[in-house]
């Protein structure tokens, strides 16, 4: 009976995965665990993205990542996202396998939403997040929602100056033999005013999200509204 249910869901899935993308790019940061990957939607109206968009992407058999886009074109149907291989994983995999010129099968997953009011906004996320804070930039208005973005990495990436000057207020903590969840707790409780941030942005490797969400929620000076994204590797 479980197995029934289980090719169920993923038949279900399967169908809603009904458009096929292209990829155009494939480039490594060094060390070569994060990817930039350029991406041709043809089918998909990228003027529509009005919120943090989402990609349900099948990276192998049973099995499906969701990718936020960093930027996109929306005349050239274009996008690139970025995914961080340190955690092994199914998308990971897919990943560092993935060739300029290959087709995948893809459908819209759940988008997250906009700051919900005027004020400063502070953002925590690992590197697999940082597409998804790209993207919360991009859409965002920089006068009613100023960002802090807090971004932890865990190898000694050499960033790429073209992102280092488009984004001054994200701040990269690169820690080869840190911890995530410990390092983003300790870095924004010593060096931010919590109590200054209308709206406090989650997003990552999900069980590091999960501890976040409960230490603001515990946190008598946080009086933000919590959005909170875990994502798989």
């Amino acid at each position: 009976m479980a197995n029934i249910i289980k090719k169920a869901v993923f038949d279900f899935f399967d169908k809603t995965l009904a458009q096929e993308g292209y990829v155009l790019a494939v480039r490594k940061w060094e060390p070569a665990s994060m990817y930039e990957i350029d991406l041709h939607l043809p089918e998909t109206d990228l003027g529509k993205w009005k919120t943090i968009p989402r990609l349900k992407i099948k990276v192998a058999e049973f099995e499906y990542r969701d990718y936020s886009p960093a930027i996109w074109n929306v005349e050239r149907k274009t996008c690139t996202i970025l995914i961080e291989t340190g955690h092994k994983g199914a998308g990971s995999a897919w990943v560092e396998n993935l060739n300029t010129g290959e087709v995948f099968l893809f459908g819209p997953a759940h988008a997250a939403p906009l700051p919900p009011t005027a004020g400063k906004v502070l953002c925590l996320g690992d590197g697999s997040a940082l597409g998804h804070f790209m993207a919360l930039k991009l859409l965002t208005d920089r006068e009613k929602n100023p960002l802090d973005v807090i971004m932890f990495l865990s190898e000694e990436y050499k960033i790429p100056e073209s992102i280092i000057s488009a984004y001054p207020e994200f701040e990269f903590i690169k820690q080869s033999q840190g911890n995530s969840l410990s390092t983003l707790k300790q870095w924004c409780t010593k060096t931010r005013n919590l109590s200054e941030f209308s709206v406090i942005y989650l997003a990552g490797y999900i069980p590091m999200v999960k501890e976040l969400r409960k230490m603001f929620k515990n946190d008598s000076n946080v009086t933000a509204k919590i959005l909170a994204n875990g994502f798989w590797s």
